[in-house]
């Protein structure tokens, strides 16, 4: 009979394992915690640690060419602080000749041309592009480089152990919504831009979304006005172009004329009046920004040439030679090419049985041909005098059904509104745009 296992020795034997694993484990956190203060820098104070974690520079030379250029640049900045000096390139220079002038030896402008060379090509180094160089407050030793002529993708440059490594720096330029207001005296190009510095491509813009119901040429009144809420980019602080006017308003001749951006669920953008109905027509009110109109449409005109009375069944606007001429809504390209007394000849078809002719033209825009598709507001060709003309103008008509019409009295009739399913979510764009330019001009 096999004797019994005492379960009081057996308890005692597995209690006295306990302390051994104890042992271990401490050992092993003694060690662990040991190695973890070894690669805490030293010399800084338990906040500055704390701030600049995320920056320890490593400590092992072999695993700094596995770091990213950010990360050894970032240790950098923290180790010794760094000093900038700028400068641009002249015409006629290169890099070397900007480099010396900022202070770089021979041997530093070979490798940063050399690092600069494998993204961008370095012979053709255009006046104004933009040279800065980081160094290092204690050694003067240059650390880091941009070259850039906009600063939201500037090319960068970073020394590391290894050598300059170079990359382009891209960053999305800050969207801020601004508000500007002004009343017009002489003409709203010379109001707004000369005396109250808006951006020209801000006003092209405005010009743009009253295309349809006013002409900026013959309609605007000393005394008119404008408020428009639009976007501002910003690239490090810098303005950086405008985008998007989000709402306008303009007065013209006591007339007060709203414009509102709106978004559908499709992701198609236009402008629409506080009522929901689209600012854009199916035809532009004209198309050329011209000077004067120097001859109507009329059954009977004394022609300044022939010295004859026949019809002259369109309007001559007289401008400079090279004003664009621009098709009056989407349409196809049914001739191009010279025609007779017209000259250089452009005819563009539409819908609803609708042509327009553009005669005269010096030249036609670049790849324009016949069959082309264009839209409303596109480059057909340049103010000129070819042809039967006695200076530069456009001889510009209109045909509906094949019969020609006055084109001063053709209908333009607006595009599709709001459709009803998203009129809630107008208004409430409407009134927040409304809002928010109000507060933004109260706080000028």
């Amino acid at each position: 009979m096999l004797p019994l296992k005492s379960p009081t020795k057996n308890r005692y034997q597995n209690q006295g394992k306990k302390p051994l694993f104890k042992t271990l484990f401490v050992i092993l956190f003694i060690a662990a915690l040991a190695a973890v203060i070894q690669l805490l820098p030293t010399g800084r104070t338990s906040t500055e640690a704390g701030n600049q974690a995320e920056a320890v520079l490593p400590r092992p030379a072999a695993a700094l060419p596995t770091l990213e250029p950010g990360i050894f640049q970032r240790s950098l900045d923290w180790l010794a602080g760094l000093r900038k000096s700028a400068d641009e390139v002249r015409k006629g220079e290169s890099f070397s000749v900007v480099f010396d002038r900022l202070g770089l030896n021979a041997s530093e402008t070979r490798l940063i041309t050399q690092a600069a060379a494998e993204v961008m090509d370095v012979t053709k180094v255009r006046p104004g592009l933009q040279v800065a160089i980081y160094r290092e407050k204690k050694t003067n030793e240059p650390v880091r480089l941009e070259l850039s002529r906009d600063k939201s993708n500037p090319l960068v440059l970073l020394k590391t152990p290894s050598g300059y490594v170079a990359s382009w720096q891209e960053s999305s330029p800050v969207v801020c919504t601004e508000a500007s207001a002004g009343s017009i005296k002489s003409s709203l190009w010379v109001s707004a831009v000369n005396v109250y510095g808006l951006d020209p491509e801000l006003v092209l813009a405005l010009t743009d979304i009253f295309a349809y119901d006013i002409d900026f040429f013959t309609d605007i009144r000393d005394g008119d006005s404008f408020r428009i809420l639009y976007e501002k980019k910003y690239c490090d602080g810098i303005p950086k172009g405008v985008g998007r006017i989000m709402a306008a308003e303009f007065v013209n001749g006591g007339q007060t004329l709203e414009a509102f951006y709106y978004e559908n669920s499709k992701g198609e953008g236009g402008y629409y009046d506080q009522n929901g109905r689209s600012l854009r027509k199916m035809f532009l009110k004209s198309p050329l920004q011209y000077r004067r109109i120097s001859s109507y449409f009329s059954k009977s005109r004394l022609h300044p040439i022939l010295k004859i009375r026949r019809p002259h069944l369109g309007v001559d606007y007289a401008a400079p030679t090279g004003t664009p001429v621009e098709a009056l809504g989407d349409g196809i390209v049914v001739f191009r090419g010279w025609k007779g007394g017209y000259g250089n000849y452009v005819e563009i078809k539409h819908s609803l049985g609708y042509q327009t002719c553009y005669g005269h033209l010096s030249k036609f825009a670049a790849g324009l041909k016949t069959g082309d598709r264009v839209k409303q507001g596109q480059l057909v060709g340049y103010v000129g005098s070819t042809g039967l003309s006695s200076g530069p103008h456009l001889d510009f008509r209109v045909k509906k059904n094949k019969t020609f019409i006055d084109p001063l009295s053709l209908k333009l009739d607006p595009a599709p509104p709001i459709v009803a399913s998203e009129k809630s979510n107008f208004a409430a764009q409407r009134e927040r745009l409304q809002s928010e330019m109000r507060n933004l001009l109260a706080r000028r």
